[in-house]
């Protein structure tokens, strides 16, 4: 065990996002399952005295607790020594990466997320769908899909122009492979993010799978069929 105790559960995008950080270095921690499904992180009160705001994920790092996904990939990174290409210390390199994550949370985050829970989840629980919201956070999604690929992945290998991956990229991944739970590919029709999400993949082969396996369990068992 490590001296990070992370609150988590596997279906959520931006804690994918923070494990696969943690695994692709080797950083020990314990990890704490918070399950979202059954409203653990409205209820456990070991989890409520780390974040009383009931969002995952969240860590405690020996009584410095943090939520908020990118200010907790930020301090692992940073906490941890971690190679510089995940959240560099140029300026302009590192501008680039919080120019993504400043945009990701109110937009493509908004929509992609927007779009499973109206779309997916609210039907597999029986609430009521609002059209007019789906539609709003579809068109959403397929705006920000467009500004993902002739933009933020214009050039270089990765988002904001570098050769190497960043914490930007681990939070754009994990928000749009979270469809995969519903068997859908939401940029199929997108080349360079498909390439973009391969090479990802790639770079993360030691350990995506196993922070993937709830995804691939739902997508399997036909969870949202």
């Amino acid at each position: 065990m490590g001296e990070v105790k992370v609150y988590y559960d596997g279906v959520s995008q931006p804690c994918r996002a923070v494990l696969l950080l943690l695994k692709a270095n080797n950083v020990p921690y314990e990890p704490v399952k918070i399950s979202l499904f059954k409203s653990e992180n409205t209820t456990n009160e070991e989890f409520l005295k780390v974040n009383p705001l009931k969002s995952i994920p969240a860590i405690d790092n020996n009584g410095f607790c943090v939520c908020e996904s990118s200010a907790i990939l930020q301090y692992i990174v940073e906490k941890f020594n971690l190679p510089d290409h995940w959240y560099p210390k140029d300026l302009k390199a590192r501008t680039k990466v919080n120019e993504y994550l400043f945009w990701h949370h109110c937009h493509l985050r908004r929509g992609a997320s927007g779009t499973f829970v109206n779309k997916h989840l609210f039907p597999k629980f029986g609430r009521p769908v609002n059209e007019e919201r789906l539609k709003e956070v579809e068109e959403m999604l397929n705006t920000c899909l467009e500004r993902l690929e002739t933009q933020f992945l214009k050039e270089g290998k990765f988002i904001g122009g570098s050769d190497s991956i960043s914490i930007a990229d681990l939070q754009a991944l994990c928000e749009l492979t979270q469809f995969w739970m519903a068997k859908v590919i939401v940029y199929k029709d997108k080349p360079r993010i498909t390439q973009w999400v391969a090479e990802c993949q790639k770079v993360l082969a030691s350990c995506f799978d196993e922070v993937y396996e709830d995804v691939y369990e739902k997508r399997d068992s036909g969870f949202f069929d």
